[in-house]
């Protein structure tokens, strides 16, 4: 698979987002920025994945956890 590469700041927006410290709809134009592009990275490791993969409820907080197992193993 192809590695995860997260910048600081969408590691920050991960974060606030998990701890309810911001949502979608009312985070800043910047934050959206990032957790758009958060979006992004997942969507497209989800590509790696059989189309019946089932990733949970929560997108940002899987790709957050295949990132942290990433960086676990490196």
């Amino acid at each position: 698979m192809k590695r995860i590469e997260l910048t600081p700041e969408e590691i920050a927006v991960i974060k606030q987002q998990l701890d309810g410290e911001i949502e979608v709809w009312s985070a800043t134009d910047e934050q959206q920025k990032h957790l758009t592009n958060v979006i992004d990275k997942a969507e497209a490791r989800l590509e790696e994945y059989p189309d019946d993969y089932d990733f949970g409820d929560d997108l940002i907080a899987w790709i957050w956890s295949e990132y942290q197992a990433q960086e676990a193993n490196a």
